[in-house]
């Protein structure tokens, strides 16, 4: 289709299929806003402690920044909340704020039975579909609408947090590629482009590691690196690929790199925070670094064998182990598609030396026929 004769248009064109349907749909994400809504609403009423302030609700992490990623053996999402509070926060404790918003959702029939309370948030478990953090914050400077002060409910304090901000940092780094791999070959097909949704190649990257990590701890989970860590990594050393392939590739040779010449562990710092360390537990578990570089290794090997140009087969059977068998194959089924108006025109071939999808006549090439490429046949 849309990457004929591109061998790298070809695979970025299966991992961003298998990224998308990771992902959190629209109705899912219609029902989340509708259910924050209902929230915001409820708490706007209170009339013992909220009524006064002007604040915001609004999503951040994985939703707010697209790279949302579907557990393994669940259908839940994660949505994280910020309720935002405009007023002075030093006139307010951190305890006097959690529990505030503790005391009104539990004022609520049905939130009072949701409600599971959390170190810096609390929870709303919306079984069966998704659960909500509401992260409740009051804004630290006048002259920021993005910077927070959140309650750490079990140390008893303040503790500065950016999540708005940490969101528009990440948007920036994936806004930096104008036009990806995957645009510049639609338009040379003549392809709409609402085939299917793309998005930046940092936000499949995203997606993509997330989904790996999650296969690679599913055994045991103890130690498994958190999707911030894997996020603000992928940001920083995100160069502005144009290919998903390649931001990944980038993404793990710096990780490795840096692992294995640094003296001591890598420190991932908030970009929006840099007193903020997300590492900071490895030091006082360093079982989650040992666990973290054994996981980037294994995922640094598995990608070098995928640019071997093994073939078919070979490729086929990478992609399955890192991301799944069903991902994989329905990936290439929902492929397979939109290449049938081409293939009944018999004006695509594959190439009998790489397996790749060509025109015909272009090399030496056999004719796609019907029907050849859904799940095992092809494999």
């Amino acid at each position: 289709m849309i990457y004929l004769n591109n061998r790298g248009a070809q695979i970025d064109d299966i991992l961003d299929r298998m990224a998308e349907s990771l992902q959190l749909g629209d109705s899912r994400y219609d029902r989340m806003k509708q259910h924050y809504e209902a929230i915001k609403s409820w708490i706007e009423k209170d009339e013992k402690f909220f009524k006064p302030f002007a604040y915001e609700l609004y999503p951040h992490g994985s939703v707010r920044i697209l790279t949302t990623v579907k557990p393994i053996g669940s259908d839940e999402f994660d949505l994280d909340i910020a309720l935002h509070i405009k007023t002075n926060h030093t006139a307010h404790t951190p305890q006097r704020i959690y529990q505030e918003l503790k005391r009104r959702l539990s004022e609520h029939e049905t939130y009072k039975g949701m409600m599971e309370l959390k170190k810096r948030c609390i929870r709303l478990n919306y079984s069966g579909d998704f659960h909500m953090d509401i992260l409740p914050g009051i804004q630290e400077f006048d002259w920021d609408d993005d910077r927070l002060c959140v309650p750490d409910h079990e140390l008893g304090r303040w503790v500065s947090s950016n999540p708005r901000g940490y969101a528009k940092w990440f948007i920036d780094r994936a806004n930096s590629v104008k036009v990806s791999l995957l645009e510049k070959a639609l338009r040379a097909e003549n392809i709409p482009a609402d085939n299917f949704r793309y998005k930046k190649p940092l936000q499949r990257g995203v997606q993509l590691i997330k989904r790996y990590r999650d296969i690679y701890f599913q055994n045991d989970d103890t130690y498994k690196t958190s999707s911030i860590i894997l996020t603000t990594i992928a940001g920083l050393y995100y160069n502005g690929e144009e290919s998903i392939f390649d931001t990944v590739e980038n993404i793990v040779n710096q990780i490795r790199q840096n692992v294995n010449q640094l003296p001591s562990r890598l420190k991932i710092l908030n970009p929006v925070n840099l007193q903020e360390d997300f590492t900071d537990k490895w030091d006082a578990e360093p079982k989650y670094y040992e666990a973290f570089k054994a996981f980037i290794i294994h995922l640094y090997g598995e990608w070098q064998e995928l640019k071997k140009q093994h073939g078919v087969l070979t490729e086929s059977r990478i992609l399955k182990g890192l991301f799944g068998d069903d991902l994989f194959v329905n990936a290439q089924r929902d492929q397979t598609t939109l290449l049938e108006s081409y293939r009944k025109t018999q004006g695509l071939g594959i190439s009998r030396d790489s397996g790749n999808i060509v025109k015909a006549g272009g090399m030496p090439s056999a004719v796609v026929k019907s029907n050849t490429f859904f799940g095992e046949k092809l494999l």
